[in-house]
């Protein structure tokens, strides 16, 4: 029995091809129109203006009816797209937060040389192969399983774009192929590469690796030590700010690598990618020493929403002269929160205004 998933894939597919048909329906008929004007008004400039030509009539008549089934092929492929959006809604409301299956942001230099690194620490003497795959507007991957096609036909009018992992099928290839997507993913705005082992794609999230954890990953070479660091920062950033974000930020290296650390925190919570996006640019305006303090209670996922806790930290990073002063009171007024259940803004906000601390 098939998925809801797969009969929505397969309705949108029958649904996007009608649509193709009216329009190419509604093109003709304009065609036909125009042409019909044309012979009609050369008629009537040859007739002199006078109204009562024969042909001029007739030529008059063949208008209206072109007219009118201009008018209906466009009733067709109005119902046709409506029919198309309704599908797409459907789909929308039962895909999973799954759209990180395409690359955001773009991709440069460093992102490639990043991708060779990958591949050299992991290929060695094997055959994998990692590459960025791109589809342009109107062109479709329909290879993977239902999810992957019924993506493809939500974002068909948009370019995409994914890395593709490519293991020939020796012995050994798929857990170092699926170790070397689940480091590619970390770094690179949670995207999931597409793992083909001997021309047969494997879903990645649903394997058991060895080598999943971050200290059992690969080193990557040109990728170790601060510059290392600071450039694996960058690439992170990249997916969700836009570069003159990440420029600006970049004049405090630390404070870059924080935010990218806050990134690839938020990945691991099941948010999608513009709702970490959001929550980065709530961020990026605070100090290195505030941007630790809340990357820490984020880690300790405490009770408090994102917007509490970013909240405070702007309003607390905002009054303080000493970054490290405003991070202590944040953490304080978590605390202070947590044992008087009086809400944290407010915590913070009684901070500001009484000046007496906790």
């Amino acid at each position: 029995m098939s998925s809801t998933i797969e009969t929505l894939e397969r309705e949108l597919g029958e649904a996007q091809l009608e649509c193709e048909k009216q329009q190419r329906a509604v093109i003709r008929a304009e065609n036909a129109h125009e042409a019909a004007c044309g012979a009609r008004d050369d008629a009537w400039a040859e007739s002199e203006g006078f109204g009562t030509d024969a042909e001029v009539e007739w030529l008059a008549t063949l208008v209206y009816e072109r007219r009118r089934e201009l008018y209906e092929a466009i009733d067709r492929l109005k119902a046709a797209e409506g029919k198309e959006r309704r599908i797409k809604s459907r789909l929308m409301y039962v895909l999973p937060a799954e759209r990180r299956r395409y690359l955001s942001g773009a991709v440069d230099e460093e992102f490639e040389e990043f991708l060779r690194a990958a591949e050299s620490a992991y290929g060695d003497s094997s055959g994998i192969k990692v590459s960025v795959i791109t589809e342009k507007p109107g062109e479709l991957d329909l290879r993977g399983d239902a999810t992957w096609r019924a993506l493809e036909r939500l974002y068909s009018g948009t370019l995409r774009r994914w890395v593709e992992i490519r293991a020939s099928g020796v012995p050994g290839d798929l857990e170092k192929a699926g170790a070397m997507a689940l480091q590619i993913a970390y770094y690179a705005g949670g995207h999931i590469p597409r793992l083909f082992v001997a021309g047969e794609e494997i879903r990645v999230e649903g394997l058991q690796i060895e080598g999943g954890r971050r200290e059992d990953w690969r080193h990557l070479a040109k990728f170790d030590g601060p510059r290392g660091r600071l450039a694996l920062a960058r690439i992170t950033a990249r997916r969700y700010l836009d570069e003159g974000t990440v420029a600006r930020l970049g004049k405090n290296p630390r404070a870059l690598e924080q935010v990218a650390e806050i990134a690839r925190l938020y990945q691991t919570m099941s948010l999608t990618g513009d709702e970490i996006r959001w929550r980065l640019e709530q961020l990026i305006s605070l100090r290195l020493e505030v941007l630790e303090a809340v990357y820490d209670l984020t880690g300790d996922r405490r009770r408090f929403s994102f917007y509490e806790i970013a909240r405070a930290a702007r309003l607390l990073d905002g009054h303080f002269p000493d970054s490290g002063v405003a991070a202590d009171a944040l953490v304080r007024a978590v605390n202070r929160a947590l044992e008087t259940g009086v809400p944290l803004v407010d915590v913070a906000y009684l901070s500001v205004t009484s000046g007496e601390g906790f």
